[in-house]
């Protein structure tokens, strides 16, 4: 059996199992891991000192997180509590416990040599990855978190006034009543934006705007590394964040090598993160290639589709190997 850790809508996974269905005769599973339901009705029963042993585990979307408990289940209670204190602390233990038995049940349900990604892994601290990376010998931007106004000015002035804001955490939201998404992107700050800051705000992570020549989008899976360069600053829409698509006039995307020492650097990056695949974004200025991040989970699809790369077939040979 192979079984699928993902998400309902994610097309990637489709395509992966369409060439599993065609290489491989076996049982394949899919979870859908959108959101972990407290079982009400149904059974539910794990003995902690057993696991499944399968052939092989793709942990392509294993972001599941528990739906919060927002008041204590009449279960929990043997009489009323009236203080709000120990009320909240009751809520955060039991909402604590069930993150502990959702990140159990995700790990250790299955067991197979053969993995790819890893089960909490769907996302990692940007901010600690730019640093190893660094260390490792890596060019990253200059980057800096704050809340202070002035340090954010020193900052500016520093950049030459070149310098864009990044966001930890991707928010992404459908709002199916509009047929819309919101979603966060990189943004250049202006200093008649800081100069209406207060003094102090929420901290922010801020990093130079480099001037690129292009972007390139790699595909790392188990040692191999898969390129495409994007020449996103053609186009003013594009040029600060590449994912503010122009659907009439789409960024020109070519297949690419990235030099054999830095391909080497992102191997052992890749192996200090503990990570066998995942996508790095790398920015080409005049004299340097510039790692800005990795995602263990992100997107592969345009990258195969735009240079006949095979990903989703090698994905799915890799785990029936």
């Amino acid at each position: 059996m192979i079984v699928i850790y993902t998400e309902d809508n994610d097309i990637t996974t489709n395509l992966v199992m369409d060439w599993l269905s065609v290489l491989y005769k076996g049982e394949i599973k899919r979870i859908n891991t959108d959101c972990f339901q407290i079982p009400i009705q149904n059974e539910y029963f794990i003995d902690i000192s057993e696991s499944i042993n399968i052939k092989a585990i793709w942990y392509r979307r294993p972001g599941r997180r528990p739906s919060p408990i927002r008041s204590i289940p009449p279960d929990l209670l043997r009489e009323k509590i009236d203080d709000q204190k120990l009320e909240s602390l009751l809520m955060y233990s039991a909402n604590k416990e069930l993150e502990n038995i959702n990140a159990y049940d995700i790990e250790n349900t299955y067991k197979a040599k053969n993995i790819l990604g890893g089960p909490l892994k769907y996302e990692v601290n940007k901010f600690q990855v730019l640093r190893i990376a660094q260390d490792i010998g890596i060019d990253i931007p200059k980057s800096v978190l704050t809340n202070s106004k002035s340090k954010l000015t020193d900052f500016y002035d520093d950049c030459q006034g070149e310098i864009i804001s990044k966001m930890h955490d991707m928010l992404l939201c459908d709002i199916n009543e509009t047929h819309s998404t919101y979603a966060t992107y990189t943004e250049k700050i202006e200093l008649n934006f800081i100069n209406s800051l207060p003094e102090y705000f929420f901290i922010g992570h801020f990093q130079e705007k480099l001037e690129k020549e292009y972007e390139i989008r790699s595909f790392y899976l188990d040692g191999e590394i898969f390129s495409m360069a994007m020449f996103s600053q053609q186009n003013s829409q594009t040029s600060i964040d590449f994912r503010r698509y122009d659907r009439d006039s789409m960024n020109r995307r070519v297949t690419y090598r990235l030099p054999a020492d830095l391909e080497d650097h992102i191997r052992t990056l890749m192996k200090k993160l503990n990570l066998n695949c995942g996508s790095l974004d790398i920015v080409k200025t005049k004299d340097q290639y510039v790692f800005l991040e990795v995602n263990p989970v992100g997107q592969f699809g345009f990258v195969t589709g735009a240079c006949n790369y095979h990903l989703h077939k090698k994905i799915a040979e890799y785990l029936i190997r």
